[in-house]
């Protein structure tokens, strides 16, 4: 008669089954979560590359008008002009006086003054606000302080879907 032995040199299909399984199981979790980082790194990626665009406009916006020292803004359709007290004078019998009224300077500042610097980033949309303002009591079309509030509409040139809003505001 016959009889089987019970050393086996190989590994039987229900052995190779769980095993592969196993390994479907482990795989299907390592990739998740790879696929899961890679999405999460390149969103940080894009929000940083947005934020940093943001707060350059911002920064260029606000070197222009702490550089200009005025005094006054009006607003003429949506355009923000900025404007000095005029300069003192002296008459000829020595007295010092000041023309009446501000003198308009170069500044001007509207919706359309600004483009992006990285050409990655669409500007979609800025808006420019006052907020606040303070008015001259002499000259009622003269605001002497405030806040500006600036929003910016961003997204990448390559990924219009990834809009992003940044507000900020400029005290004066």
């Amino acid at each position: 008669m016959k009889t089987f032995s019970k050393k086996s040199d190989g590994f039987t299909l229900v052995e190779l089954l769980v095993t592969v399984v196993v390994a479907s199981i482990l795989s299907g979790a390592i990739i998740t979560a790879f696929l899961s980082g890679t999405l999460g790194f390149r969103l940080t990626n894009e929000t940083s590359e947005l934020r940093s665009e943001a707060d350059y406009l911002v920064s260029s916006i606000l070197s222009e008008v702490n550089r200009s020292e005025f005094d006054a803004v009006t607003v003429i359709d949506d355009t923000y002009q900025f404007h000095r007290l005029s300069e003192p004078q002296i008459s000829s019998a020595g007295m010092i006086y000041r023309q009446a009224g501000y003198e308009s300077i170069e500044l001007n500042l509207s919706d359309s003054s600004y483009t992006p610097s990285n050409p990655n980033v669409v500007l979609e949309r800025i808006s420019i606000q006052l907020l606040d303002p303070v008015y001259d009591t002499r000259r009622p079309r003269y605001m002497t302080s405030g806040l500006f509030e600036i929003e910016l509409v961003l997204s990448l040139a390559k990924n219009p879907d990834s809009t992003r809003t940044f507000k900020s505001t400029i005290p004066f």
